[in-house]
């Protein structure tokens, strides 16, 4: 008998345990309602910001050349621009980025948008 009872207890906790409690939100935890305090709070720029910053003196609407690509490249803060190479609508470049890290830039000559770039160096010395 004491074995039928105790079945029974197990039972009636296990289908009260699933029902939805009557509490609002009695089954979030609090973590999940957690917002920042008010304040001068902001998120930080990203590794990638001084890179993705638009030129000082605007954004490229059409097709560029190699001397608008260094003119956008100097006003996103890089030096020292060289063009490598010009390949169809695309622009290489090799600079000195706002970091000081020697840099080669992939420029898309239809948009001017930069589409890659690959530190390889710093200043003046590459690896």
């Amino acid at each position: 008998m004491a074995r039928a009872s105790t079945v029974l207890v197990v039972a009636v906790g296990l289908l009260l345990g699933t029902l939805p409690l009557p509490v609002p939100g009695g089954m979030q935890a609090l973590a999940q309602n957690y917002r920042p305090p008010p304040g001068p709070y902001a998120p930080s720029p990203g590794p990638y910001a001084p890179y993705d910053a638009p030129p000082a003196r605007g954004r490229a609407s059409g097709p560029v050349d190699a001397d608008a690509a260094v003119r956008m490249l100097s006003g996103r803060g890089f030096s020292n621009i060289s063009v490598i190479r010009r390949r169809g609508a695309t622009i290489l470049l090799e600079a000195n980025g706002p970091r000081g890290e020697r840099v080669q830039v992939v420029v898309d000559g239809a948009s001017g948008a930069i589409s890659g770039m690959k530190v390889i160096g710093f200043g003046d010395k590459r690896y």
